[in-house]
């Protein structure tokens, strides 16, 4: 996978770090003990023996299970994420393998974060109200009134930590989805499944602190009015009994202020002895383990609540002329019936309510989740190629114009595609007509450079008889002049001699440089003509052993010029056809030698390297370089540098271009004018069609 280049688009691990973390701070703080403490508030009705340990519960089993599952725990599953954030940030390498991990652990992470919630929230109360039970024997009721904060709780820091997890991860699963071309998820989580679960958490939540708050507001209400009942009846038996003289009606007098079914009364003295018949059998006030009895007795007559053991309702009179205390005890369960029936009917209502809920959320998920189930499907079939496709506009919502936008893109690309293959056809008709005029002009090349060598060895065989001939004339002139010596012949012979001798040799030399220069283009123009045709097949070559042809041929070129070359490595089992390379090679290396130029450092440097699927070689020179408006000139045909007096016809550079070109690869020059240049050429590593 190549490096990603725009790394300012890669979300810093700073600040995705600060966004995580702040999620499960603010849901552990608001979501976690801010409900918890409300429905504390709402709910326990507790003494001050029961507060000091649910406060210590709070205060300490609560935060530390919280920062366990809410802190730790995340943020170790979180490390991974982060540190390929940090080494991606530094310029690390971004593979495929790493970065589809971090895409399916950032999809992941929000639901290990909310089910962690839910097992803090439930080993939190779990925990704690078992302790608080064991350490202040707190009433069963109480501890089963605790069981909906675990939802309530639980439910609220998931869901939150759920979506906010997933909101601060997104810029990470963002971007490592348009690093992968088919980024895929290891679970699917259905839009429905989400919409459900959140609406479920809120409607329980909701319940969960009306119907216990409710159920406490009534437990209140109903100790308030059997208090004061308690103390009524408690002063009329004291009345009854103080005006007894029986100690059977006085006994009857007392029994009468018994409240509820299981609510009993007696009679102790000034130590504490209880004086008469107890329904349990004790004997003295302290078996009956009042919670706080000592601040209670100090008045004369009080009344409260007792939730210490088991929850009851203290009432006591105390009669000083007598030295005895009056004590009633009054169990609220007695009278919970309305009480529960409500727990009864409020369970029955959150049945209900969910199924409602549940039934509702259905057909309302299904009318956002149909919508995009149809695009989804519409849209794997474009990807397969039918562009008939439309999907149903069935709403009039933001989900109808997202298909309405979906059914204009695909018209649009319809119709580009139609222009597209319309252009394809041009194309392919003009690439065709292109390769046949390509052809027929290779074909006129290689006909015009082969025939045109057979007049050209005519003129340079019949200008070689000429030679003959001239020196026969030449003898003929001078026997001429020898017999006839009178008529001052031998003059005019002589300047004829002189003046045939000297133009036809000039004009045999020009006939012979022509012709030579003549078939030296016109082999370079047929070895160009050549190129692809019959070629030799494509094998596995050594560049290091045909660049050691190369040198050894031009190595007294190179040690008359005083030229260095430094070498590197080259490539190995490069698929190519080895006299062509060697031709490449061979021609760059002499265009070097030839346009070294007068520098002091003469050198040539030849060296190459692996690409993705290709080698690239390089021959760089320390000669007169090229300006940059001459670049790409260098490389048409017939076209040589104005500037730099060497010889050439101006073809090397376009045949080495035609080579590379038919084994698929390319070449350009990095240069500047006084500074040198560096020639770059590309082979295929995968083998191409002879011709390319």
């Amino acid at each position: 996978m190549k490096e990603h280049t725009a790394q300012s688009e890669l979300p810093t691990p700073r600040r995705t770090s600060a966004r995580v973390l702040r999620v499960w701070l603010v849901g552990l703080v608001i979501f976690g003990y801010l409900p918890a403490f409300t429905y504390g508030w709402l709910v326990w009705l507790l003494n001050e023996h029961q507060w000091f340990w649910t406060y210590l519960m709070y205060f300490t089993l609560v935060p530390v299970l919280g920062g366990l599952c809410l802190l730790l725990l995340p943020w170790l599953w979180y490390r991974p994420i982060r540190r390929a954030l940090a080494r991606w940030s530094s310029g690390g390498p971004v593979t495929a393998a790493e970065c589809q991990a971090v895409y399916e652990r950032a999809l992941r992470l929000p639901l290990q974060v909310a089910l962690a919630s839910l097992a803090a929230a439930a080993a939190g109360y779990v925990l704690g109200t078992g302790v608080v039970h064991w350490r202040t024997a707190q009433p069963w009721i109480e501890v089963f009134k605790t069981i909906p904060a675990i939802p309530l709780v639980g439910g609220l820091m998931g869901a939150f930590c759920y979506f906010g997890t997933a909101r601060a991860l997104h810029p990470v699963v963002s971007w490592c989805s348009r690093q992968l071309p088919r980024p895929r998820a290891d679970r699917l989580v259905p839009l429905g499944v989400k919409f459900l679960a959140v609406a479920s958490v809120l409607v329980v939540a909701t319940l969960c602190l009306l119907q216990p708050s409710a159920y406490t507001l009534g437990q209140t209400i109903t100790e308030a009015q059997l208090k004061e009942r308690a103390m009524g009846w408690l002063r009329y038996a004291v009345y009854l009994v103080s005006s007894a003289q029986d100690p059977a009606e006085r006994q009857r007098a007392l029994q009468e202020s018994v409240i509820g079914k299981h609510g009993y009364a007696f009679v102790t003295d000034e130590v504490g002895r209880i004086i008469g018949p107890h329904p349990s059998g004790y004997t003295w006030l302290e078996q009956e383990h009042f919670h706080g009895a000592a601040l209670h007795f100090s008045s004369q007559e009080s009344a409260w609540v007792e939730r210490t053991g088991q929850h009851r309702i203290v009432a006591f009179i105390r009669s000083p002329q007598e030295g005895l205390t009056y004590l009633s005890v009054v169990f609220p369960s007695d009278f919970a019936v309305p009480l529960r029936h409500y727990v009864q009917f409020s369970w029955i209502a959150i049945l209900e309510v969910l199924c409602v809920l549940v039934l509702f959320g259905r057909y309302f998920a299904k009318s956002i989740t149909t919508p995009l189930d149809e695009l989804t499907r519409s849209a794997e079939r474009i990807a397969q190629g039918d562009l008939s496709q439309r999907v149903p506009v069935s709403t009039d919502d933001e989900l109808g114009e997202v298909a309405r936008s979906f059914n204009r893109m695909v018209e649009e690309l319809q119709a580009s595609k139609a222009n597209l293959e319309d252009y394809t056809r041009r194309l392919e008709r003009s690439t065709q007509e292109l390769s046949q005029l390509n052809q027929e002009m290779e074909d006129v090349l290689h006909v015009v450079s082969h025939d045109l060598r057979a007049p050209l060895i005519n003129i340079q065989g019949f200008s070689k008889r000429l030679e003959p001939l001239m020196q026969q004339t030449l003898q003929a002139l001078d026997r001429l002049a020898a017999a006839h010596p009178e008529n001052g012949l031998q003059a005019e012979v002589a300047a004829l001699k002189s003046a045939v001798r000297d133009r036809f040799t000039e004009s045999l030399g020009f006939i012979s440089k022509g012709v030579e220069k003549m078939d030296t283009l016109l082999a370079s123009l047929l070895a160009i003509s050549r190129v692809g045709r019959k070629a030799d097949p494509i094998q596995p070559n050594d560049l290091n052993a045909i660049l050691d042809d190369v040198l050894a041929t031009l190595d007294h070129q190179l040690k008359d010029q005083a030229i260095t070359v430094v070498r590197q490595p080259l490539p190995t089992g490069v698929p190519c056809r080895r006299n062509e390379v060697n031709q490449v090679f061979s021609n760059l290396v002499s265009n070097a030698i030839r346009y070294m130029g007068a520098t002091g450092h003469r050198f040539i440097e030849i060296g190459g390297g692996e690409r993705e699927d290709a080698v690239e070689c390089f021959v760089r020179d320390t000669g007169v370089g090229i300006a940059p408006k001459d670049q790409e000139r260098v490389f048409h045909m017939f076209t040589r540098l104005e500037t730099v007096d060497a010889p050439g016809e101006g073809i090397g550079l376009a045949y080495v271009k035609k080579i590379l070109r038919s084994h698929g690869g390319r070449i350009w020059v990095e240069s500047q004018r006084g500074q040198g240049s560096t020639f770059r050429f590309t082979l295929p590593r995968a083998q191409v069609p002879a011709g390319g």
